[in-house]
């Protein structure tokens, strides 16, 4: 296949914003885009997590969870394919974690680039089980000193965490090699 799809992934509802550009190839499946998510923005895969296309949502087949149209193993170039489309991902349906992916441009596959390859982004993805928006925004005052005394326990959890890091190099390294990352060396 020729062409490949940059994508802005874009974590909702947080301020400010924490986002990736990434390049994939067009064949891979909603699967696969859910690892390189998950490595781009430091998540674990630690929790079920679902996409949803034009109201067609796609899932791990779980008896449990309801509206499951279509599994993650199609293809995503079935769904999404044209400039400007947008999708949204959500992973940890306790901490409701939503990201909306947008297709920002089709490219030609260039020589010499492998793919996946993340672009740009800026931010930390927020600590996983944190408690979603409201448990990340506690992480932020306490990084910042707004209610110190309040905060101590949540500090020493967080640990060396930095809101603010974006480290291109180490998620171009992870999303070349997911299995490794995903499941043996999370701290990579």
């Amino acid at each position: 296949m020729n062409h490949i799809l940059k994508l802005r992934i874009t974590i909702l509802d947080i301020e400010p914003e924490i986002w990736r550009e990434i390049l994939i190839k067009k064949d891979i499946t909603f699967k696969k885009l859910h690892e390189i998510i998950q490595i781009s923005f430091g998540w674990t895969n630690s929790h079920l997590y679902s996409f949803d296309v034009g109201g067609i949502r796609f899932s791990i087949p779980d008896e449990d969870f309801e509206n499951n149209d279509l599994d993650v193993k199609n293809k995503i170039t079935e769904f999404l394919i044209e400039k400007g489309q947008k999708a949204l991902y959500t992973y940890d349906f306790g901490d409701n974690w939503e990201h909306e992916i947008e297709i920002v441009d089709v490219l030609k596959k260039e020589k010499g680039i492998r793919y996946p390859k993340c672009l740009d982004g800026r931010r930390n993805g927020p600590p996983e089980d944190c408690g979603g928006i409201p448990g990340y925004e506690d992480v932020i005052d306490a990084l910042t000193g707004k209610g110190k005394s309040e905060y101590e326990d949540l500090l020493e959890w967080l640990g060396d965490y930095d809101p603010e890091k974006f480290d291109i190099d180490k998620i171009n390294k992870a999303i070349l090699n997911p299995g490794k990352y995903l499941f043996e060396d999370p701290d990579l």
